[in-house]
């Protein structure tokens, strides 16, 4: 009777710490997962809109109607010989597929357009223009809205040290986003080599 109630008592602490072991897994895959949850937080353009995002051409409501327009960049005048010394550089300007849209004029140089998505709530997309310098691997950030049908900079420009490394459709469209109904920006340290990058809140202006 003794030797009974031992291995029976053996076989609860066997079972017991068989059950413990097959719910730590569950444990960590559960903290591995809202630590995930926690990184994705961040508002990616994808889940923005399924619109055609980044790019010489985007898509967007720019102007609330419910209707889908195209913003594109384009040339307009062509630069001769080297600006940095005598010549004179390329002029472009965005302009837009709803002719009742203004078209805003960048000067020089090339850029690329991000669908930003509804940055100020105000039932229209907002988009910024990834600018390249004349000389160097220092671009420009500007984010425009369509306000009392005139185009108004929400965000104070500012600058993107790429290191001369390029960047990525990803890069550009998480550089400006939203978590918890606030706008942020990541910039890149210029002093650090790495060019690591900061979160920083944003004021709408």
């Amino acid at each position: 009777m003794y030797k009974t109630i031992l291995l029976f008592a053996a076989f609860l602490l066997i079972s017991c710490s068989q059950k413990n072991k097959s719910e730590n897994p569950i444990i960590e895959k559960s903290k591995k997962d809202s630590v995930s949850v926690k990184l994705q937080d961040k508002t990616s353009q994808g889940e923005k809109t399924n619109k055609l995002l980044i790019g010489e051409k985007i898509e967007g409501d720019f102007d609330g109607d419910g209707k889908n327009e195209f913003a594109f960049v384009t040339k307009t005048k062509e630069g001769e010989g080297n600006p940095i010394e005598d010549g004179t550089p390329d002029e472009y300007t965005i302009s837009f597929s709803n002719s009742v849209l203004k078209p805003i004029i960048i000067g020089c140089c090339e850029a690329q357009l991000i669908n930003e998505g509804d940055l100020n709530q105000d039932g229209k997309d907002d988009f910024s223009i990834f600018q390249a310098p004349m000389n160097g691997c220092t671009y420009s950030m500007t984010t425009y809205s369509l306000q009392n049908s005139n185009w108004k900079q929400i965000i104070e420009s500012f600058l993107i040290s790429t290191g001369c490394d390029g960047f990525t459709a990803e890069d550009l469209q998480n550089t400006i986003f939203i978590k918890n109904k606030t706008v942020y920006k990541m910039e890149r340290d210029p002093n650090d080599e790495s060019l690591k990058l900061t979160r920083k809140k944003i004021e709408l202006k």
